[in-house]
């Protein structure tokens, strides 16, 4: 179909490319059509790049609704984890994705100015509640450390974030590491037994 030839052709180009740089003569070439076939099926190039980076984010949450869904009834401590370690497991096999994320979020004017800025934040709202209902779990019967559930829940999501940017920086297994890492951290600060060996 040649919608999905297009969106796919977009999509490696506005990874690999800058939005600005990137035009659709160099996406239509890559499907094998002429540039105005493609107003076939998309008004203009912004159009094109807001449904690329809304189907990603679909692809995104469909992921991590999977992942939530796999451990729920598992300890809150072990929902946490899969939830925080599931960013370098989406990203290991989506490079694409990520330089697309990537890209997008270090362009604030590109995300707010197409509107995309709101596909995401429809999604951090759904992680960041069930990071809440686990964390929230954890406290209710004793196996995590108690601190405000709001306060808890950002620095997840920034640890969240951090672990995303991180990729950009580092080789593969030292990012593995890193990630690895982070989790050990946290971990140890939320089980009340872990934090009071730290300090004792």
């Amino acid at each position: 179909m040649t919608r999905t030839r297009i969106l796919q052709a977009a999509l490696q180009r506005f990874s690999s490319g800058d939005y600005s740089e990137t035009s659709l003569k160099d996406i239509a070439g890559d499907v094998g059509i002429k540039a105005p076939s493609i107003y076939a099926h998309f008004a203009n190039k912004e159009q094109l790049y807001t449904e690329v980076y809304e189907r990603s984010i679909a692809d995104h949450s469909e992921f991590f609704r999977a992942r939530i869904a796999e451990v729920a009834h598992r300890e809150p401590i072990e929902r946490l984890r899969h939830i925080l370690l599931g960013v370098p497991d989406f990203y290991r096999d989506r490079p694409e994705l990520f330089e697309l994320h990537l890209r997008t979020a270090l362009s604030h004017n590109l995300a707010r100015e197409r509107g995309m800025a709101e596909a995401f934040q429809v999604w951090d709202t759904e992680l960041s509640a069930a990071v809440s209902e686990a964390y929230l779990a954890g406290v209710a019967t004793g196996q995590l450390t108690s601190v405000p559930p709001e306060a808890f829940t950002s620095h997840f999501l920034a640890l969240m974030d951090g672990i995303f940017l991180q990729k950009a920086y580092y080789p593969p297994a030292v990012y593995e590491v890193h990630a690895t890492q982070t989790w050990e951290v946290l971990e140890r600060f939320l089980t009340p037994a872990a934090a009071q060996e730290t300090t004792s």
